[in-house]
């Protein structure tokens, strides 16, 4: 699965409580995605809500949240989760409509909605109320279920740089091909446990990707949405949106770079308008949700509009970052 999508990187997840005969003593989530996801919990307490992050769950594990909280009394719980940054493409959230406070290290805060007074990050959880605490189940559109350990393999081979031909949750010859490969290379001798090799996949695979490609960063006071124009082959591309929060990072191209032969745009967002960035030289095609357009000539044929894009500093070390203050927008506005 190729991720394209606002600067955020944001899915289009399901999530599910499942319900069982017994009463679980503390609140259970279970991670059915093939991602290392990072939990951020909070719940209602005297002067606000306690917000703990961040725990993270392996692909298919399931782990006790909110232990602090009683299944016995009405005590909301409130849960917002993102995918480790060993991933190319940006970071995937899974997240409700109650905007909460976090930072990007380990924290554990009590805080209301004042997140920027307290120099942390706003982010939208999720809330369960209710028999709905007992247990949650977080998923993709491809719901991997039992299989999501053995894809979390897959996703995180594919990350670090190894050839798979899907990631589907089925352990077939290619993907043990390509995890022998991996411990060969790494030398760490045979197949170890799965949490084991998760864990030396994710490291692996934050180490590999720490600098490569395109990553931009949101330095501004709000959200904004961002596009990356490059050549892919022959042709030239522009693919988006990422929407990213203050303070958030995302990986928009992941190629390395030998030169700055890529572009970027983006868009402020405000109340009902976007104000786009400044200083755009080339044009690319856009459009207003999540898109992929091939070509930079006859937008407006094909049905597209067309925004001026900047090009990407010089990399160094194939890759650059890419920093977007509130200087760097003003101007038109563009209505959405």
């Amino acid at each position: 699965m190729k991720p394209a999508q606002s600067l955020s990187v944001v899915f289009l997840a399901v999530l599910t409580t499942l319900f069982s005969a017994q009463r679980a003593e503390a609140a259970e989530l279970c991670n059915e995605t093939s991602y290392v996801i990072q939990l951020a919990t909070g719940w209602p307490v005297e002067g606000g809500v306690s917000i703990q992050g961040w725990q993270r769950i392996r692909p298919g594990e399931c782990v006790a949240t909110a232990q602090e909280v009683s299944l016995e009394t009405d005590t909301p719980i409130f849960y917002y989760a993102k995918t480790s940054s060993a991933y190319l493409g940006g970071v995937r959230e899974w997240r409700g409509g109650v905007p909460l406070c976090v930072d990007e290290a380990d924290f554990d805060v009590v805080a209301n909605t004042r997140c920027a007074a307290l120099g942390l990050a706003s982010r939208d959880f999720m809330i369960r109320e209710g028999d709905n605490r007992a247990r949650t189940v977080l998923v993709e559109p491809d719901n991997f279920g039992r299989r999501a350990e053995t894809a979390g393999i897959q996703r995180l081979l594919e990350s670090a740089g190894y050839a798979i031909s899907s990631v589907d949750g089925y352990e077939g010859r290619g993907t043990r091909r390509a995890v022998s490969t991996f411990l060969s290379d790494r030398e760490l001798g045979s197949r170890p446990a799965a949490s084991r090799l998760i864990d030396e996949l994710e490291a692996y695979a934050l180490e590999r990707n720490a600098t490569s490609g395109v990553i931009l960063c949101n330095n501004t006071i709000g959200d904004i949405s961002a596009v990356i124009g490059h050549r892919l082959a022959d042709v030239w591309q522009s693919r988006g949106w990422w929407r990213l929060h203050s303070g958030e990072c995302a990986r928009m191209l992941a190629s390395h770079l030998d030169t700055a032969n890529a572009y970027y745009y983006a868009e402020r967002i405000n109340t009902g308008e976007r104000t786009p960035i400044e200083d755009g030289t080339q044009v690319f095609c856009l459009a207003p949700a999540r898109f992929v357009s091939e070509g930079r000539e006859n937008c407006a044929q094909r049905g597209y509009a067309e925004a001026r894009f900047r090009v990407i500093p010089e990399p160094e070390d194939g890759g650059v970052r890419i920093s977007v203050s509130d200087d760097d927008f003003g101007g038109i506005r563009r209505d959405q």
